[in-house]
């Protein structure tokens, strides 16, 4: 029941994930970044940052991961994942707008406790 296999590890023993899926993620993170910086006026998105997209084999869903570069705690979490969850619709079609997709992928979000100190390794130090 209890999945301990690392969510990263699928591309390395996975010789069926190809460059063109590698790329899709990365087009993924590239434009939610955008659209999450530049279009969505929701506050509840300040300091949120994708980290990972990992799709499906046959690109119908997508989990999105993403990581907090101020404060961290559960009220925080919560409430930008609500944010995503009310955008979800929104950034589909973004999505389908922006890259070269047949269809929009069903998504779905996670947040990434590992990306806590790379994210803060990232700021400029005041």
């Amino acid at each position: 029941m209890g999945n301990t296999r690392d969510r990263r590890s699928r591309r390395s023993t996975d010789p069926s994930a190809g460059i063109r899926a590698l790329r899709l993620e990365q087009l993924f993170r590239e434009e939610l970044n955008s659209i999450v910086d530049g279009e969505l006026g929701d506050q509840r998105f300040d300091g949120v940052r994708v980290t990972l997209v990992e799709l499906s084999r046959d690109a119908s869903r997508a989990r999105v991961w993403y990581g907090m570069t101020h404060s961290h705690d559960s009220a925080r979490i919560a409430a930008a994942e609500a944010a995503f969850v009310h955008a979800t619709h929104y950034l589909r079609m973004r999505l389908c707008d922006a890259l070269p997709l047949k269809r929009s992928p069903e998504l779905s979000f996670r947040h990434d406790p590992a990306a806590i100190s790379a994210l803060h390794l990232k700021e400029p130090s005041s």
